[in-house]
This record gives C-alpha cells, sequence and structure tokens, in this order.
C-alpha cells in the first residue's frame, strides 16, 4: 500500500498517462511512419507497454539507486 501511495503522492499517475501518450507519439511517428513495421498503437496499447516496461524495470532495479531498492525490498 505504501508504494501505491508513494505512486499518487508524487504525480506518478499523471507521469504515467503523460509517458503513455509520449511512447505512443514515438512509436507512431518512428517505427510506423519511417520504418513502417509494425501496426499504429493506440493510447491504451502505449499505456500497456509502458505498464510492461516499468515492471520489467522494478523487478530487475535498474535505475533505483541503492537506498530506494534497500526500502523497497524491505517490504517483501
Amino acid at each position: 500500500m505504501k508504494l501505491v501511495r508513494g505512486l499518487m503522492t508524487g504525480g506518478g499517475i499523471g507521469a504515467f498517462f503523460f509517458f503513455s501518450w509520449i511512447i505512443q507519439m514515438l512509436w507512431n511517428s518512428i517505427v510506423v511512419g519511417h520504418l513502417g513495421l509494425f501496426k499504429t498503437l493506440s493510447y491504451w496499447q502505449a499505456a500497456g507497454l509502458w505498464f510492461m516496461i516499468i515492471l520489467l524495470f522494478a523487478w530487475t532495479g535498474i535505475g533505483v539507486s541503492s537506498s530506494i531498492f534497500r526500502k523497497w525490498r524491505s517490504y517483501d
């Protein structure tokens, strides 16, 4: 619960939706527009992709300072 509260109070939800929009714009302009490889992403597909990226990096600890990582590991 503390992790969820920390995300909401730090503007994490707004940042999540903002970066979902950024990922959608980048994917649709670079991967689809210039390379023509895949279909366009909808906003919710980009949000799901961003969520999966967050989970991947949260479990590996990449990009987290050691003090925050130790505090996060103490929740287990």
